[in-house]
């Protein structure tokens, strides 16, 4: 065991065993890897939950805009077809959570309804697109006049700005959300992080898996090597906003791709260091939210990443107890995979070690 390591574990004790059953942890400073840490009982592979966001729909938004098709001040209507052409609301406002939209609704009450055993992602997302519509159309009705931009609401984090953002994708694209991600997985060089289609780990074997919640609502079952979110669940498998599964080396490889590119350094495997920044810079005042497009940004109060790291910090967490974050001031990047919501999603104490852990690599730095 490094040093670094014994240091790291003596600071964290076992707080972490109120967290979850198990947690993984790495971190690079300067490209180079300094920590790899196991707690409990761990897994090769997790469910990486709403980090999806930023290593699959925000990435893949990003190779566009350097393919000179898309530009983040786009109207939505521009590729979203059914979405109102006079409305305001621009891709930037839906990636900085700041279109106003509900933060959630449980669509798969109703798609799992329209869906079976045999229908496919690529079905299912088409059969929930007509769902989106009409509570997004019956939510924009209800809106003031004159809402937009210029009312400087304050953002909210929501999954329908991500389902939108993936309609859009495959407009962008001209082929599905499955495809745009299996190529994108070839150019990131992430062979191990997959989707699980059809809500089958054919990739991963189940066993590998960490498990997640124990579902005695409707799946009935101890979730392990199927996706725990729900609407994702009813898309079979496959959505913008979560759904990815993979190990930690493949999560801190995505990280380290991200770093090179924010430095302006070797972007052969990823977005342009000029999209890179421009989607990593602060793209509200603080007063509105702590986002950058697609990124989340340290709060003052609470943020994630611990109180250490700086305010140009950018990452992502995910439900099920997963998190990125990289502070390029400090040049640190620190990956952590844990099932946190095994076999309840009641134990929030991630909230609480999460940053701790952080602040104690910044301090053995």
């Amino acid at each position: 065991m490094k040093n670094i390591d014994r240091v790291f574990l003596q600071k964290m004790g076992n707080l972490w065993q109120a967290a979850a059953p198990g947690i993984r942890i790495q971190a690079h400073s300067k490209g180079r890897k300094i920590l790899d840490v196991n707690c409990g009982e761990t897994y090769e592979f997790y469910d990486w939950a709403s980090v999806t966001k930023i290593v699959f729909t925000t990435t893949a938004l990003m190779f566009k805009c350097d393919e000179g098709v898309l530009n983040v001040n786009d109207p939505i209507s521009r590729w979203v077809p059914w979405f109102p052409e006079k409305s305001p609301w621009r891709v930037r406002d839906l990636l900085s959570h700041s279109a106003g939209m509900t933060w959630w609704y449980p669509f798969y009450k109703q798609v799992i309804k329209k869906t079976g055993a045999r229908t496919t992602p690529e079905e299912a997302w088409e059969i929930f697109q007509g769902i989106l519509r009409r509570r997004v159309l019956a939510d924009l009705s209800k809106r003031p006049r004159g809402e937009g931009p210029h009312r400087k609401l304050k953002s909210i984090y929501s999954d329908l700005d991500f389902f939108l953002l993936g309609i859009s994708l495959e407009s962008l694209a001209g082929t599905t959300l499955g495809t745009v991600w299996s190529e994108q997985r070839e150019r990131l060089g992430l062979k191990l992080t997959d989707f699980h289609r059809g809500n089958v780990s054919k990739l991963h074997p189940r066993k590998k898996c960490a498990p997640t919640e124990k579902d005695l609502t409707w799946r009935k079952k101890t979730l392990q090597g199927e996706v725990h979110d729900q609407n994702t669940w009813s898309f079979r498998g496959i959505a913008p906003h979560a759904g990815l599964f993979g190990p930690i080396e493949d999560l801190s490889l995505w990280g380290l791709r991200l770093r090179s590119a924010m430095r302006g350094e070797d972007s052969r495997y990823f977005p342009s260091a000029k999209t890179v920044q421009l989607f990593t810079r602060r793209s509200l005042p603080r007063a509105r939210g702590d986002w950058g497009l697609g990124f989340m940004l340290p709060s003052k109060v609470g943020a994630s990443c611990g109180k250490l790291f700086s305010p140009k910090s950018v990452g992502h967490t995910g439900f099920t107890g997963t998190s990125l974050w990289y502070d390029p001031k400090r040049d640190l990047l620190v990956t952590i995979l844990s099932n946190r919501i095994h076999p309840s999603v009641d134990n929030i104490a991630i909230r609480e070690i999460r940053p701790r852990v952080h602040t104690w690599i910044a301090e053995t730095l």
